[in-house]
């Protein structure tokens, strides 16, 4: 083999290895649609807790002024992150009632990323600095 053939084979596969490192980078979302800058607080009852990965989610049914209700979710971190934070999968449960504290959707649906939540004991769990960008768009249904 020449020079010119290993020179090609090398140009492929850094060119590879740039297309590997690239897509993971772009695969996490931005906090873009939270406004980060404000903090709402609502208090309700659990509809679901969904331990998962990459993010985990909460769905609390709330009553709002005037008798109507709405179902929130809340974005938090991954299972993992949560668990060195003090979480664990059975810290809430449906019925429970909670009081959570969230940065708010931009576009005013039901949807925030959960900053704190206080449990029916008392105990405050917090998501903390830490916490990992979260996804984007609405989060699954509750049912689902």
């Amino acid at each position: 083999m020449n020079g010119h053939g290993s020179t090609r084979i090398s140009r492929v596969l850094a060119a590879l290895l740039l297309v590997g490192v690239a897509i993971p980078a772009t695969a996490h979302h931005s906090a873009a649609p939270f406004d980060m800058a404000k903090k709402i607080t609502v208090s309700g009852t659990v509809e679901k807790w969904v331990w998962s990965n990459p993010h985990s989610w909460l769905y609390v049914r709330i009553v709002k002024p005037g008798g109507a209700q709405e179902i929130w979710g809340f974005e938090a971190g991954s299972a993992g992150m949560l668990a060195r934070s003090g979480w664990n999968s059975g810290d809430m449960k449906p019925g429970d009632k909670v009081t959570v504290t969230a940065s708010p959707s931009r576009n005013g649906r039901p949807v925030g990323l959960l900053s704190e939540i206080k449990l029916p004991n008392g105990k405050t769990l917090s998501a903390g600095a830490g916490a990992p960008p979260p996804g984007f768009g609405l989060p699954p249904a509750p049912g689902k």
